[in-house]
C-alpha cells in the first residue's frame, strides 16, 4: 500500500470560519520582525519557500493556507554578488515592480516597505504580462545576517492573481479618479491611447483635399473660358 499524503491544512486544527487577512502592519510586526528575531509561531499559517524558484502559479499548492491569496516567508538574494539591487528572475520569467513603495508605520514609527510586483513571462524587457501579482514586506532594517551572501534573509510574500475583468475596471477607474481629482491625465491618456488602437483605420484618401496644381489648372482653364465667351456647365 502507498502512503497516503498528509494534508497540512487538516493539521492545523483551525476553527470553523477562520479566515487569515493579516493588515500590511500586522504582516510586518507580528509574523515578519518575529520571524527575523527567530520566534517559533504555534501556529504555522505561513510557510517557508524560496518562491524565486518557481512560477506563481505553482505557489498555491505549495502554501500551508489560503485560498485566494498566499502568504511566503522566503530569502531575497542579490541580482549581483556586491550589489544592493534584488534577483527578480524566477520559474519562466520575472517580477516586475509596479507603482510606489508605502512605507509601513506602527505606532508612528516606520517598521517597514511594502512593495507591488507583477509577474511576467520570458526575459526582461521583453516578457509577457500576466495577472499574478505579489505584495513584498520587508523591513527597513535589513534581516541579512552576519557573512551572509543574501540580501535579506526573510521578506513576507503576499501572492494572488488578479481577475482579468476586474482588473480593466479597476484601471478605468483609477484613471478617471486621478484626472478628476488630480488634474493629471497621465493615466486617461494611456486609456484613451488603448481605445484609439482598437478603431478601424480610416483611410486617409476619403478626406484628401484637392491639390495645389490641380486647383491653378482649374482656375486658368475658367479664364480662358470666360475671355472666349463660354462658361463651363
Amino acid at each position: 500500500m502507498g502512503l497516503q499524503e498528509t494534508d497540512p491544512l487538516a493539521q492545523l486544527s483551525l476553527p470553523p470560519g477562520f479566515r487569515f487577512h493579516p493588515t500590511d502592519e500586522e504582516l510586518l510586526v507580528q509574523y515578519l520582525c518575529k520571524k527575523v528575531a527567530g520566534h517559533h509561531f504555534s501556529l504555522q499559517i505561513i510557510g517557508e519557500i524560496d518562491l524565486y524558484k518557481f512560477d506563481p502559479w505553482f505557489l498555491p499548492g505549495k502554501a500551508i493556507f489560503g485560498e485566494k491569496e498566499w502568504y511566503f516567508f522566503s530569502p531575497r538574494d542579490r541580482k549581483y554578488p556586491n550589489g544592493s539591487r534584488p534577483n527578480r528572475v524566477a520559474g519562466s520569467g520575472y517580477w516586475k515592480a509596479t507603482g510606489t513603495d508605502k512605507v509601513i508605520t506602527t505606532e508612528g514609527r516606520k517598521v517597514g516597505i511594502k512593495k507591488a510586483l507583477v509577474f511576467y513571462v520570458g526575459k526582461a524587457p521583453k516578457g509577457t504580462k500576466t495577472n499574478w501579482i505579489m505584495h513584498e514586506y520587508r523591513l527597513l532594517e535589513s534581516s541579512r545576517k552576519s557573512g551572509s551572501t543574501k540580501l535579506d534573509e526573510w521578506v513576507l510574500c503576499r501572492i494572488y492573481k488578479k481577475n482579468s475583468s476586474a482588473a480593466q475596471k479597476s484601471m478605468s477607474s483609477v484613471s478617471s479618479k486621478e484626472y478628476s481629482t488630480n488634474g493629471s491625465c497621465s493615466s486617461s491618456s494611456s486609456h484613451l491611447e488603448d481605445v484609439l488602437d482598437s478603431l478601424t483605420e480610416i483611410d486617409d484618401r476619403l478626406f484628401a483635399l484637392p491639390r495645389t496644381n490641380s486647383l491653378k489648372q482649374m482656375q486658368r482653364r475658367e479664364n480662358q473660358l470666360s475671355k472666349s465667351g463660354f462658361r463651363e456647365l
